[in-house]
């Protein structure tokens, strides 16, 4: 009897989201057909693809609604209900458990069918299976993260096969079966795309390389490695699931693996990205414009694996860019704000940063009009919007409050906060006009999120920043977003090298504190966001474990802020469950229990309040979440324990 399988027909839905492995086809084709026509392999090859996340305003994943660095008002997320602890093993939120084990198994149907097709040469064969082997470890590594250890299936499984029969794998194992995927994958891909831009998206050797070293380094921290609280998760036969005993070896696995992809960045054509290189040597070294465009600038060299999906980013702006023409409610909490450094790398609770809270700064930043524009005049204030919208200038004017002051240029590339001009507006004095009150319309269009702000759109609840401070980063500051258009294709980006930077110093500090490449390659990200090693602007951390392991987590909460990892950072770290001890204000650096901090966002009156209103800059807890134990990994879903007496829940979730 004949087999029918899904084929979609347009290998350009290698880019797409589509629910291919959930809908009906419009015809049904045969193996004979399918796995005989070139077009119809490489349709089925772009289907293994279709249900990698895309960060398409992080809808289909949570991990900046329920991290300590943002805030994401609309209730229709359903972070909403997460972070108010309404949710169960039944609730199906985030339900990605059976979808990725259908593309497991369509990975899986594909290597062993793809030498079928006459119609595809040898080499063409080798490369796509080395692409789904990549895909099918990526998938599990995706369950990994989100569900802790899982069921390995290792080969294409018959219909009526025991699936209910198969119990939960420990997490080593876990680990152990993805690298080797991304080993026996690496050795039929090319290094980068680079020579043929068409299969840019493709996995590299490069790519998974560092999969490989990000899953280590996950699995060496402390969530996975000797964790007693996770002392009860056991399959039925009593196999323990994680190991109880520290191993210092893992870290140095982590170290080993991220160096491994280090070694190899030159021939990969892979470093971080600067406004000055590749091309660009004419321009001068400008480390705001670079942190601002490695997160714009399709293919840059510091993406190590990225895809390309129209809408994902635009649909980030819209829901970041200021009302009244947007949506701009995703908010920056003051844990983050209060992250970032000073100028001089110091963290504002030095007290030789030159750090002030309170009042207005009376000199604006050395950056903030390096063309020296007369904008006193309209052909000034002209000038001074295409130099903001250019990056040549930015930091902190005089007349802004002292806490957005003299701070780092990552500061600038990731938040924007009242009373600052917006960037993403063109020059026309009448559309920036629309964003500012009567009093307020100087042609320089500023943001207002103070109660009565003409930021705060229509009066909505949802479309302003609960926490007074709205997301800027991945923000394209050559948009229009009076009009909402946009002048380029933007990456999802998965992995980039200061990701790997950061795991490396992070590894092998937890072994070697004393190891100069920590310095090393910790200056390489300092020096790309403009401000001194942490070496010479806190030289009492020096070859100190604890002081340095914090101040590292620091860096990725700083560098990597907006981009997913903040969340499993603080999980992994064991971090997300720093209690909150009730004080008057927000003493913590961690937990994702308690009171989330903003500023008073319903402070004054909105009648008469403008930018001189110092009320709203009072730090005030503007919601309270809950975190339990239970949360540091999702639940299994009930419906897939309902099916299998060998599936155990996640640690202290139940199993009803």
């Amino acid at each position: 009897m004949k087999k029918y399988l899904l084929i979609l027909f347009s290998f350009a839905l290698l880019f797409s989201s589509c629910d291919f492995l959930d809908k009906q086809p419009d015809d049904m084709k045969t193996d004979d057909i399918v796995w005989s026509s070139r077009t119809e392999v490489e349709g089925y090859l772009a289907n293994c693809y279709a249900k990698i996340p895309v960060h398409n305003l992080h809808q289909d994943d949570p991990w900046l609604g329920l991290s300590d660095e943002c805030d994401i008002p609309w209730s229709v997320y359903l972070t909403f209900g997460i972070n108010l602890g309404n949710w169960n093993p039944s609730s199906r939120f985030y339900y990605k458990y059976a979808d990725w084990y259908k593309a497991i198994r369509a990975t899986f149907r594909f290597e062993n069918n793809v030498d079928r097709c006459r119609e595809l040469s040898d080499s063409y064969k080798t490369r796509y299976k080395a692409e789904v082997k990549f895909l099918r470890g990526y998938y599990y590594y995706l369950l990994l993260r989100q569900y802790g250890p899982v069921v390995l299936v290792k080969e294409e499984m018959p219909n009526n096969a025991d699936f209910a029969g198969m119990p939960r794998n420990t997490y080593d194992q876990c680990v152990e079966y993805i690298c080797t995927m991304m080993d026996e994958a690496a050795e039929d891909l090319p290094w980068h795309w680079m020579d043929d831009t068409n299969n840019l998206g493709r996995p590299t050797k490069m790519a998974c390389l560092a999969v490989k070293a990000v899953v280590l380094n996950l699995a060496a921290s402390p969530q996975f490695n000797g964790n007693t609280m996770y002392a009860d998760f056991k399959n039925p036969d009593g196999t323990q699931l994680v190991s109880q005993t520290y191993s210092e070896e893992k870290w140095k696995a982590a170290a080993k693996a991220a160096k491994e992809v280090i070694d190899h960045a030159e021939e990969a054509h892979v470093h971080l990205y600067k406004n000055n290189v590749d091309g660009n040597t004419e321009e001068k070294f400008n480390p705001y414009k670079s942190c601002v465009d490695v997160h714009l600038k399709a293919w840059n060299p510091e993406i190590i694996w990225a895809r390309i999906y129209s809408g994902s980013t635009e649909a980030w702006m819209i829901h970041t860019a200021p009302g009244p023409k947007n949506l701009g409610g995703v908010g920056v909490t003051l844990r983050l704000l209060d992250a970032f450094l000073m100028k001089n790398g110091k963290p504002i609770e030095d007290p030789s940063s030159g750090y002030v809270e309170k009042g207005w700064a009376t000199n604006p930043a050395d950056t903030w009009n390096p063309n020296k524009r007369d904008i006193s005049t309209e052909a000034g204030k002209k000038g001074m919007i295409d130099d903001i919208r250019n990056c040549t200038a930015y930091g902190h004017w005089a007349g802004e409050w002292n806490m957005f002051a003299n701070r780092e240029p990552r500061f600038y590339a990731s938040v924007l906060y009242n009373k600052r001009v917006i960037p993403c507006l063109p020059n026309d004095a009448a559309k920036r006009n629309y964003h500012n009150s009567e009093g307020q319309k100087d042609g320089l269009g500023r943001v207002e999120l103070y109660y009565g702000g003409v930021s705060r759109g229509s009066g909505s609840y949802t479309f302003f920043p609960q926490t007074g401070v709205l997301a800027f980063k991945r923000n394209d500051p050559m948009a229009d977003m009076f009009d909402r258009k946009f002048p380029q294709k933007y990456n999802s980006t998965y992995i980039r090298y200061a990701e790997i930077l950061l795991d490396y110093i992070e590894a092998l500090n937890e072994y070697d504190p004393a190891n100069p490449d920590i310095k090393f390659y910790w200056d390489q990200i300092r020096e790309r966001a403009g401000v001194p090693s942490a070496f010479e602007a806190t030289p009492e951390i020096k070859g100190n474990q604890e002081q340095q392991r914090e101040m590292i987590i620091r860096e990725r909460q700083i560098e990597l802020n907006m981009e997913g990892d903040r969340y499993f950072t603080t999980r992994r770290r064991l971090l997300a469950l720093t209690p909150d001890q009730g004080g008057e204000k927000d003493d913590r650096k961690y937990g994702d229990g308690g009171r989330v901090w903003g500023f008073n966002r319903n402070g004054g009156d909105p009648k008469t309040n403008n930018f001189a209103y110092e009320g709203f800059y009072e730090r005030t807890a503007i919601e309270t979440r809950v975190f339990r134990k239970e949360y540091l990994l999702f639940p299994i879903p009930q419906e897939e324990i309902d099916k299998s007496n060998a599936l155990v829940q996640n640690p202290f979730w139940g199993n009803n």
